[in-house]
């Protein structure tokens, strides 16, 4: 009898616009064919669920689980409260200023003509402490999970503390896509100021962390570098697997090289993740004045979801800057470009440099970009520090074709080395594979 496993995820994994939805679909679109799978999602609107249903129709072999908040009951012999619905309006819009006072208090607020701390003012370093989950969604978890699984597999720091309401006799996974004390740390050290709340924050949202992670029997990172921190983080490693995200690459026959001689540099990342906010604030601030002071003429063109006064004031302080949304075919698009991925915050595996190979597009990067990637520079890739480096790398990049050529081709040699996709799959479901059955233990 094949094992049953649960799949807990905050968002819906469908459709495929995301390195993460489709690193999720091939996962699963392998493993239902050997396990019984079982998903339990949280439409929160009618595009979400028309999202979900797009992927019923794809699964009919995997079992959905679906929140649906119900309106509360009465309770019987409570006190009455004159305007009931008013009243949940008010609770809630206190939860929700409660946390804007939390990010404002964050703030830091800059005299007139000097920049803003803009990586204080997005981080999510006063978010990191457990922010309360809604108590419905917890008790369905909790209901759903107690249905006789061998496995419950949790998904992205959003649901880390449901781990506290998983059974005892089943095997329990959390995967980590990105150590959040590891982005705290980050975005601390670009802070213009640390204060003594910070410090706060940051020492009382690692232990949470910490403690949360502690209640799984297993975890599964995306890198071997996230690995050997989270086991020096929680003290043990005998628990942790390395399984990276499932990136589905093109045949060989279908990837092609186009030069990039029109000096025209592309991003692939929505705003919504506050890394890509950050890398697009600082290669405009930081680098795009060094490139003109150099005379290089280019256009960035940014991919995905960006509509933040942020942006849109960023627009009038760099021309360059384009906003495409989001384009049908991405590797057609990005061919013909250099791609830049300026990544200073977080962890865990870059997707967009996937696609950046896999489309044969060279790319210029930073350390933290290729981190626990494997990828080196001089070799796959060209890799800068600050500023000024970066600049340079740009245009080196930009003018010289053979060099663009080179690291292509060897970028995508070294990807095929290392995330063969049959062999990615492989490995996710050998840890499922090693684990007992519930009640073999």
């Amino acid at each position: 009898m094949k094992k049953k496993i649960l799949f807990i995820t905050p968002y819906v994994p469908y459709p495929l616009n995301s390195g993460g939805n489709q690193a999720f679909f091939h996962m699963v679109d392998y493993i239902r064919s050997r396990m019984s799978v079982s998903i339990l999602l949280y439409p929160r609107h009618s595009a979400e669920m028309d999202n979900v249903k797009a992927l019923q129709a794809k699964w009919p072999d995997v079992t959905f689980h679906l929140y649906r908040p119900q309106p509360e009951k009465p309770v019987t012999n409570a006190p009455r409260v004159k305007h009931p619905l008013y009243l949940k309006w008010l609770l809630k819009a206190h939860a929700s200023l409660g946390r804007k006072i939390r990010r404002q208090q964050q703030k830091i607020v800059q005299p007139e003509g000097t920049p803003s701390d803009w990586v204080r003012a997005k981080s999510t370093l006063p978010m990191s402490i457990f922010g309360g989950l809604e108590a419905g969604y917890v008790n369905y978890v909790a209901q759903v999970a107690r249905s006789g699984f061998d496995i419950v597999q949790v998904e992205f720091f959003e649901m880390i503390s449901l781990g506290y309401v998983l059974p005892e006799n089943v095997e329990t996974i959390f995967v980590h896509h990105e150590p959040r004390y590891v982005r705290n740390n980050n975005e601390m050290h670009l802070f213009h100021t640390v204060t003594d709340m910070d410090r706060l924050l940051y020492g009382v949202s690692r232990d949470y962390e910490r403690a949360a992670l502690c209640r799984y029997k297993h975890l599964i990172t995306l890198t071997e570098v996230d690995r050997r921190l989270l086991a020096d983080f929680i003290g043990r490693a005998d628990h942790i697997h390395v399984s990276p995200a499932v990136v589905s690459l093109p045949e060989e026959t279908a990837r092609t090289f186009h030069p990039a001689t029109t000096h025209r540099l592309t991003f692939v990342g929505s705003e919504d993740h506050y890394p890509n906010l950050d890398a697009v604030l600082w290669f405009c601030h930081e680098v795009v004045p060094l490139l003109r002071q150099k005379g290089f003429k280019f256009t960035f063109q940014v991919i995905g979801h960006w509509r933040s006064p942020y942006v849109q004031s960023l627009k009038k302080d760099c021309p360059e800057l384009e906003l495409t949304g989001y384009v049908d075919d991405l590797h057609g698009f990005q061919q013909g470009s250099v791609a830049l991925v300026p990544i200073r915050i977080g962890a865990g595996m870059r997707m967009k440099i996937m696609d950046a190979i896999s489309a044969g597009v060279p790319f210029v990067t930073t350390p933290k970009g290729v981190e626990g990637l494997d990828f080196r520079d001089g070799e796959e890739c060209l890799t800068a520090l600050d500023p000024a480096a970066f600049a340079d790398a740009v245009i080196r990049l930009s003018d010289d074709t053979g060099l663009q050529e080179r690291l292509s081709v060897q970028a995508w040699k070294r990807l095929n080395e290392l995330y063969d996709f049959p062999q990615l799959l492989r490995t996710r479901m050998a840890i499922y594979d090693s684990l007992p059955k519930a009640g073999a233990q």
